[in-house]
């Protein structure tokens, strides 16, 4: 949404359906993430007591036999959990990396190459000048749909056939 909307539904004030629904809305999803945590919470309670096993057991009271297999058995179940690295890392193939690429906007260094006008004789095609342009000059100039160019105050550079000489 633009500025200029913005600035119209807020000097127009909140609608109040609006605010309630709202506010319902916050409170269904409150009650959901409590109760996902309550679950999850059941779930990694039953994943414990299950995994516990001899390790209920004080440690005084195993043979040797009973603390190797629990080590061996905590290893195998550390091996499960995870999958293979090939599995878990985001490897991509080269058309994701090619495609991904494409998208991306291209970045093109710009540096000075002259006042405006020199750039207007040089290229002649205004889009031409505009990608030619540096930051700084293009925040200076507006460059308009009917192919004119003005300066901050407004001043025509570039009336459309020819530069303008400017008043000193």
């Amino acid at each position: 949404m633009n500025r200029a909307a913005k600035n119209v539904l807020r000097r127009l004030g909140t609608d109040i359906d609006l605010d309630l629904e709202r506010e319902e809305l916050t409170a269904r999803e409150r009650e959901a993430i409590q109760q996902r945590e309550i679950e999850t919470e059941s779930q990694r309670l039953a994943q414990r007591n299950r995994e516990a096993g001899l390790s209920s057991v004080p440690e005084e009271m195993r043979s040797e036999s009973e603390k190797r297999h629990d080590t061996y058995r905590r290893r195998q179940a550390m091996e499960g959990r995870f999958s293979p690295a090939a599995e878990r890392l985001p490897i991509m193939t080269a058309a994701e990396r090619a495609a991904r690429d494409k998208d991306r906007p291209k970045y093109h260094a710009t540096e000075f190459e002259g006042p405006i006008e020199k750039l207007i004789e040089t290229y002649g095609d205004l889009a031409e000048v505009q990608r030619h342009l540096t930051l700084g000059q293009s925040m200076k100039y507006e460059f308009t749909e009917d192919g004119r160019v003005f300066d901050r105050e407004g001043n025509v550079i570039f009336d459309g056939l020819k530069v303008v000489p400017t008043k000193k």
